[in-house]
């Protein structure tokens, strides 16, 4: 089945679905978001310097949080920003960075507990200690009559993903993990990096969470927006 014909499969599936943010995280009690803008022109973090100051932006993020108790700070798909600065990031055979963003953010506190949203198989549960990188994670392939897709749960702790093996069944709603600290999800301030994948292009150990902007187009298609699942006007 081409890319195409995967994606239109993709959409049909999930219009008929109805996604909770309370499913994903369970102990958070809050099912809306406050959408963010960390794209190069936003007004929270306008340097470099700033985003890697993890005490920064999380008092950023506190303020932000305090202003809005009852919804989960989140953003981020296709986002250009300029955040991308560790040679991970670099393309092969151009000159062209990768720093278009292919998930959701949803920016939580370490340890909060992420579920999973599908029955599903581990595809790969793993631990990077790239600069930033993921850090732990994790992809669960998803198995629908014709239909297959991948959801990637990045920036977990190191411990939960020392716990799953390849294959292994995973039901909706067990509990995946809980988010990384600074120390051990490629030095990142917590959060959630929530991806779909339709095709995982031979990757059996990683999957890009970031993309050239010129291949945009193709990657809107095979990661599209996990909005298409949860279906909420703000994000």
């Amino acid at each position: 089945m081409s890319l195409n014909d995967n994606y239109q499969a993709f959409l049909n599936w999930s219009e008929k679905q109805h996604f909770s943010l309370k499913k994903l995280f369970p102990t958070i009690h809050k099912s809306e978001v406050y959408s963010i803008d960390l794209s190069i022109s936003n007004n929270i973090v306008k340097t470099e310097a700033e985003f890697n100051n993890p005490a920064f932006f999380e008092e950023k993020l506190k303020k932000i949080q305090d202003q809005n108790p009852n919804k989960i700070i989140a953003g981020g798909y296709l986002e250009k920003r300029a955040l991308y600065t560790s040679d991970i990031y670099n393309s092969d055979n151009s000159n062209e960075k990768r720093n278009v963003h292919l998930a959701v953010d949803f920016w939580l506190p370490e340890h909060t507990p992420v579920h999973a949203l599908l029955d599903g198989e581990v595809f790969c549960s793993i631990h990077q200690t790239d600069y930033k990188g993921y850090g732990g994670f994790i992809i669960l392939k998803h198995s629908l009559n014709n239909l297959k897709f991948y959801t990637l749960y990045g920036h977990l702790s190191k411990k939960c993903t020392e716990k799953f093996k390849v294959g292994e069944l995973i039901k909706k709603g067990d509990k995946i993990g809980v988010l990384g600290n600074y120390n051990e999800n490629g030095e990142w301030v917590a959060h959630l990096h929530f991806q779909l994948i339709l095709d995982t292009l031979h990757n059996t150990n990683d999957f890009p969470g970031v993309a050239k902007e010129s291949e945009i187009e193709y990657w809107r298609k095979n990661c599209p927006n996990p909005n298409l699942l949860f279906k909420l006007d703000q994000l």
